[in-house]
């Protein structure tokens, strides 16, 4: 019976040992891997056709093609085409002002993303000189300015298939974000190192890849599952043909914005990777003993390997029960040496894994909630065995539902919209091409208090399009109500952000208010800036309460501009109330308050520091240069974050968050 126990636990840790010694050996060889296809010297000559699958991304569209838009490669000899899957929002609307061709698929009837890769292909296919290569690149993604030229290196060194290194965009104070960072870096960037390094080939990941003109005549995408991607690298594979990875070809998107999504998203890829091995692995291993390709079979072992999590999973508790066998007796000492070797091979391949990556600090710091992530991986893994539908699409969570309205989230009566800059861009472009007014509050701890203290600037907060988080203790609250808030988005930083933007297209703006010719000299300033701005007018009229100024002036004065945009330095709340009252006839798509981004454009005031920007001290600099005008509402600020943090807690408490917690 003691030997019987003792040769199935070494047999089963012996299964263990070897893909932990496997991933092991990958870690070591990408410690060593260099890229040999460097530059040819030659200017590039390949027409690329970048195809962007795009399913209700308004949101992060824009940003994702503004950095396809300005790529090192030369611009004549790409497209960028971004495939409008069944939306059901402005996704083409954006796309297209943001520069980009737009195809439109409705078929509601096949949903997925490899549907319409296959769908887009073909007509690309079809065209009188089709492009070179397709390069497909999510549409939450953003790539980086040297993307589509180091794939483009590789097409040149004579690989038909070759995959990108796709990361992680890691989001401040988001461990969960770190840890995804450090599974992407592992999987990717490691293991296809490794493989490299050791002549085998890398699989797809879906995001990032190049493909020949001649492999998609010979092989048409034909995979529709979860995880289509590395279903096709099986049939690519089978066909003799293996992807090519490219290090210096780094495109990055975001993790899931929900624990929620974290979930599905897991669920979707080692569930979809097991329905590959299930469909695929035998059929691998026969092949490559028949022909003797140890690509091939290189191929199979990779397939077959277990997720990281799994491997954590089983190496612990495998351990735990070979080592009370031995300790009790029912079972030989020996029987515990397979299960040591995986114990010291896991965390071996993770940590010189992340030093050959160049993991930066965040990842390292989140690695000591690897346990609390390998208890959540049990969760996903009990989920799997209840049963996995392959081929049941879903769509990776956003910031956003469905209907491409921002999820809002309530913090003490008043609404925030937990963005980033890059969406709240995304966002602003699409209105500035809308028929009705789109009104923009930037929020700090100071319109709170008036919230608290006001129920018109409450309501006008509700009726608002975009309320940003201003300030750092906004920021800080909505994460204390448990919700995902990326970051700051500062009026003084989303202005000039939004101008060099609106420039590009030959945008209008109009600047009211300010004082002592501030709207002037700022206006001046911004046509030095951005030339392609057209500042179309300014108005700095009399001090007066809202009711009793040159409204009617105002009015016409903005109406004869036409402008595209509309910047309100009344200071708060003024200026809001301003734009509320008189939003029914203001005939401007976008009106934002903006306080005192006049002076600041103009070069009157100046910021704070960077560092005190990022350590949320701008207040303190403020204070420091004003004291007599600051000092005392910061200090009512302060008296009232008190109240306004319990509040935030009862919420929190007594009803789920709007956004899901990071």
């Amino acid at each position: 019976m003691t030997l019987v126990l003792g040769l199935l636990l070494a047999a089963s840790g012996a299964v263990v040992a070897a893909f932990s010694l496997y991933l092991l050996t990958l870690a070591l060889a990408s410690t060593r891997y260099r890229s040999v296809s460097g530059s040819t010297g030659l200017l590039p000559s390949n027409r690329l056709a970048v195809v962007v699958p795009a399913h209700d991304e308004e949101m992060l569209i824009g940003r994702c093609i503004d950095s396809l838009l300005t790529q090192t490669y030369p611009q004549r000899l790409v497209r960028v085409i971004v495939v409008a899957d069944n939306c059901g929002d402005n996704t083409a609307a954006v796309a297209t002002g943001a520069g980009a061709e737009v195809m439109i698929r409705n078929e509601p009837s096949a949903l997925g993303k490899g549907r319409a890769l296959r769908w887009a292909m073909d007509r690309l296919m079809s065209e009188p000189e089709p492009a070179d290569a397709v390069v497909v690149v999510d549409a939450d993604s953003v790539a980086s300015p040297e993307l589509l030229a180091a794939l483009e290196q590789e097409l040149v060194a004579g690989h038909g298939v070759v995959q990108g290194d796709y990361r992680v965009l890691l989001e401040p104070e988001s461990p969960r974000s770190a840890l995804v960072a450090a599974g992407f870096l592992l999987f990717h960037r490691v293991r296809f190192s490794g493989r490299a390094r050791l002549a085998m080939a890398a699989n797809l990941v879906g995001n990032g890849m190049l493909f020949s003109r001649s492999v998609l005549e010979a092989h048409p995408w034909d995979a529709f599952s979860g995880a289509e991607d590395l279903e096709y690298s099986m049939h690519l594979a089978m066909a003799g043909l293996y992807p090519r990875f490219a290090p210096a070809a780094l495109v990055h998107g975001p993790g899931p914005a929900s624990r929620q999504g974290a979930v599905r998203q897991r669920l979707r890829w080692e569930g979809g990777r097991f329905h590959v091995a299930r469909t695929w692995l035998s059929a691998l291993c026969a092949a490559a003993i028949r022909r003797r390709d140890m690509r091939l079979l290189s191929t199979a072992l990779d397939l077959a390997t277990p997720p990281l999590g799994m491997m954590g999973i089983a190496t612990a508790g495998g351990t735990a029960l070979a080592g009370a066998a031995v300790i009790s007796g029912l079972a030989p000492a020996w029987a515990l040496m397979p299960w040591l070797t995986a114990l010291a091979a896991v965390p071996a391949f993770v940590l010189i894994g992340l030093r050959s990556a160049g993991a930066p600090a965040p990842v390292w710091h989140a690695m000591l909630r690897a346990p609390e992530f390998l208890l959540w991986k049990i969760g996903t893994y009990a989920r799997l065995l209840r049963g996995f539908d392959a081929n049941r699409w879903e769509r990776s969570d956003r910031l956003s539902p469905v209907s491409g309205s921002f999820q809002r989230i309530n913090i003490a009566g008043v609404p925030i919209d937990p963005v980033d800059m890059a969406a709240a861009l995304s966002r602003l472009r699409t209105a500035i091409g809308g028929s009705r007014l789109f009104q923009v509050a930037t929020i700090n701890l100071d319109f709170m208090v008036s919230a608290q203290n006001s129920e018109e600037v409450r309501r006008i907060y509700q009726r608002s399009d975009l309320n940003l988080a201003d300030g750092t203790p906004v920021v800080w609250l909505g994460r204390l109500r448990g919700a995902r808030m990326p970051g700051r988005v500062a009026g003084a930083d989303l202005v000039p952000a939004l101008l060099a933007d609106a420039s590009r297209v030959g945008a209008r703006v109009f600047l009211l208010g300010g004082e002592g010719g501030a709207a002037l000299a700022a206006g001046a300033r911004l046509q030095d800036l951005y030339p392609g701005l057209v500042v179309s007018g300014t108005y700095e009229p009399k001090r007066a309460a809202v009711e009793d100024m040159d409204n009617e002036e105002i009015l016409e004065r903005i109406a004869a501009a036409k402008p595209d945009l509309l910047l309100v330095a009344f200071g708060h709340p003024k200026q809001e109330r301003w734009i509320d009252l008189h939003r029914e006839r203001l005939s401007v798509p976008v009106a934002i308050g903006v306080g005192c981004v006049f002076d600041l454009i103009a070069g009157r005031t100046r910021r704070a520091p960077r560092w005190m920007q990022r350590a949320g001290l701008e207040w303190f600099y403020r204070v420091a240069h004003e004291p007599r005008r600051l000092l005392g509402r910061y200090v009512l600020d302060a008296a009232w974050l008190i109240p306004i943090t319990l509040r935030t807690l009862r919420s929190r408490l007594v009803t789920a968050p709007a956004v899901d917690p990071a």
